[in-house]
């Protein structure tokens, strides 16, 4: 029994994973790059969409927590309805007209993005384990890839006057159909047959998760508060156009893929501790030379230097995690992971926004030099199983 759900999920191949993590960042590309637009279609202040971007991550955290057991128990369905149900949602928040609407889509919005989150990194660590290959920093690379490309999409489609609502409803029905069509590719289930864990190795595998979870929540609060206030910065805080500032997410993703493929590369030869040190140091370089830009073109490269260092630090989170799961919680011990480390995107946003309420945007951008530092020094306290900051097998 055992050896028959092995290879199917030895047989889940990473053209799979990747065609997953390439579409779920289409569709956050759209979304990402039409928040000016649901900015001035809801008319909400700095504040206001701060306190609702917050719900993104609110509606993500319990969705992901409650996915990942699911994914355990019935594999396949769950992969399915996951990426089905946020390719449906995910062109509500751009429907919103008032506060009260914008809030309940970005729950939507942020209920289906967190089940479909954490099966597609459920599916890479699948790989990365029974395999021994390393996948997931190529797939969060994908992931940036597809969020570029979905931010070029809103710029073309606000210069030719047209809402980011179109393609992005486009988008859902080419995702729900070419799901559906590649459901084969999918196994049953993802893991081994259920055997009971001992209670040393339980706790021993909670403590990873915890201790990794918080510094993914770290570096995601530095990303997610970056990359969502990027657009609105270069209007208010550097008096950029509309249509440069649109390019803002885009140079953010465009380079967090290239961080992401030397992150893979760094972690073939160096441990994860070393991966997630430089990441925190050199994304607080980036963060600081947004916060004192004047210019659009300074802050954009602010915005690639730190796109460029978070962006390898959840992947290497999600790989350490799951290959340290025992394959029967595989998809629990991520989904826990990942929904710690979404109290960080919960939390970007709305710091960002209410520091900027009281102060300025410029000054809200800058206080996240600290979270960056922090990710460094969580990196340097931080013990995995094997005591030297390497994954243990």
């Amino acid at each position: 029994m055992e050896n028959t759900a092995v290879t199917g999920a030895t047989r889940l191949r990473g053209s799979t994973v990747f065609l997953g993590f390439g579409a779920f960042g289409l569709l956050w590309g759209l979304y990402a790059a039409a928040l000016p637009e649901i900015k001035s279609n809801t008319g909400v202040s700095d504040g206001e969409l701060g306190t609702a971007l917050a719900c993104v991550g609110l509606a993500a955290a319990p969705a992901m927590f409650l996915t990942g057991r699911l994914l355990d128990r019935y594999g396949r369905p769950v992969v399915l309805g996951s990426l089905f149900l946020f390719a449906a949602v995910a062109s509500l928040p751009t429907l919103a007209t008032s506060m009260t609407t914008l809030v309940v889509t970005l729950l939507f919005f942020g209920f289906g993005s967190g089940c479909c989150d954490v099966v597609i990194n459920s599916l890479a660590a699948t790989v990365e384990a029974e395999t021994g290959g390393r996948v997931l920093n190529r797939a969060h690379a994908l992931f940036s890839v597809g969020l570029l490309a979905g931010t070029v999409t809103t710029g073309v489609t606000h210069a030719v006057g047209i809402s980011v609502t179109w393609p992005l409803a486009g988008l859902a029905v080419v995702t729900i159909a070419g799901g559906w069509a590649l459901r084969g590719r999918v196994p049953p289930r993802l893991g081994r047959a259920h055997t009971p864990d001992k209670p040393a190795g339980r706790r021993r595998i909670n403590a990873v998760v915890l201790g990794f979870g918080l510094l993914a929540a770290l570096a995601m609060l530095v990303e997610s508060g970056v990359q969502q206030w990027s657009a609105v910065f270069l209007v208010d805080g550097v008096g950029a156009s509309p249509s440069l500032a649109g390019l803002a997410p885009g140079v953010f993703a465009g380079s967090m893929a290239l961080g992401r493929l030397a992150g893979h590369w760094l972690s073939t030869r160096w441990s994860d501790r070393v991966v997630l040190l430089l990441s925190g140091l050199v994304s607080a370089l980036g963060v600081l030379v947004v916060a004192s830009s004047q210019r659009p073109l300074v802050a954009l490269a602010g915005f690639a230097v730190t796109g460029l260092a978070i962006s390898a630090a959840a992947p290497t989170v999600y790989s350490v995690a799951g290959r340290n799961a025992p394959a029967e919680r595989r998809g629990a011990v991520i989904g826990l992971t990942a929904s710690i480390g979404y109290a960080g995107l919960l939390l970007g946003p709305v710091v960002v926004g209410q520091v900027a309420e009281f102060t300025q945007l410029r000054t809200a951008i800058g206080s996240l030099v600290v979270v960056s530092l922090a990710v460094s020094l969580a990196a340097l306290l931080l013990r995995t199983a094997d005591g030297d900051g390497r994954p243990s097998q």
